[in-house]
C-alpha cells in the first residue's frame, strides 16, 4: 500500500491535460467557461441513471478530470448567487474549506492479518477491501457479485463483459467486468466505478479504478486510517 502520486505530480498532469483539452497553461477566462461546459455535460451524463454502463464510468472519470483543472484554474463547487450550485471564482480561503469538506477519513481494520477498509457497495453492501495502488481496477470476489445480484443492485445492464488483464507475476486472467453504481468510503460516495470480479473467496481490492479519480488520498499509519479527498459533489 502506498499514497498515490496526485499531490506531488498534480502541477505538471494538469499543464499535460490542458495541452490535450487544446487549453493553455495559463487559463484564460474563456478557458473557464470551456472548461465549465464540459464538466456540466459530463456531469450530467455521469449521473443519469439511464446513461448505459460504460458511458456513465467513462463520462465520471471525464468530469472528475475537469473539477482537477477547474480548481487548478482557481474555481471552486458550491452555491452561487442564485443559490444554485455550480463552479464560481474562489480565493484561498474557500478553496481550502471546500478541500476539507471533499474528504473522508476511514479507520483500517485487521482481517485475518492485514489491514482491510470498510466500503458500501451499491448502496446495499458493505464489504472489506485491501488499497492496492497496484491494481488496475477494484476488483470484487464472486460471491459478492452474486450478493449485490440477489439484492438487485447488480444486474445485466451492469455488465460489461469478459477482459485479459495481466498480474504481477505475468499470468493473464480474464475476468468479467462490471460497473458498480457506487462506492461509499466514510462520509463519501463515488458513482460508477469500473471493476472486476474475482475468483471465489478472492480478496476485494480498491484500485485504480477508483484512487486515479482522488485528488489525492493518503495512509495514516499513527490512526491506522486513510484519508482521501474526493473530486465531484455529492
Amino acid at each position: 500500500m502506498g499514497r498515490c502520486g496526485f499531490p506531488t505530480v498534480l502541477g505538471t498532469a494538469v499543464v499535460t491535460v490542458l495541452a490535450l483539452l487544446g487549453l493553455p497553461a495559463r487559463a484564460q477566462p474563456s478557458d473557464v467557461i470551456q472548461t465549465i461546459a464540459h464538466w456540466n455535460a459530463s456531469n450530467a451524463t455521469c449521473r443519469k441513471a439511464t446513461t448505459p454502463a460504460l458511458e456513465a464510468i467513462g463520462a465520471c472519470e471525464q468530469r472528475d478530470r475537469f473539477s482537477k483543472l477547474l480548481a487548478q484554474m482557481n474555481q471552486c463547487y458550491g452555491p452561487s448567487a442564485n443559490g444554485a450550485p455550480g463552479w464560481s471564482p474562489c480565493d484561498a480561503a474557500r478553496a481550502a474549506q471546500d478541500s476539507a469538506l471533499a474528504r473522508t477519513t476511514a479507520a483500517f481494520q485487521r482481517r485475518g492479518g492485514v489491514f482491510v477498509l470498510p466500503a458500501l457497495l451499491n448502496g446495499s453492501t458493505e464489504s472489506y477491501f485491501v488499497v492496492d495502488s497496484g491494481a488496475s481496477h477494484v476488483q470484487i470476489p464472486q460471491e459478492l457479485a452474486d450478493e449485490l445480484t440477489r439484492k438487485g443492485s447488480l444486474g445485466p445492464g451492469d455488465s460489461l463483459g469478459d477482459h485479459a488483464f495481466v498480474v504481477a507475476d505475468g499470468r493473464k486472467l480474464v475476468q468479467r467486468t462490471i460497473r458498480l453504481r457506487s462506492i461509499r468510503i466514510g462520509s463519501r460516495t463515488m458513482d460508477n466505478v469500473l471493476a472486476s470480479v474475482g475468483a471465489p473467496y478472492s480478496q476485494a481490492l480498491l484500485g485504480q479504478s477508483l484512487l486515479r479519480r482522488l485528488n489525492w488520498w493518503k495512509i495514516d499509519n499513527v490512526r491506522n486510517a486513510i484519508e482521501l479527498e474526493f473530486t465531484a459533489p455529492d
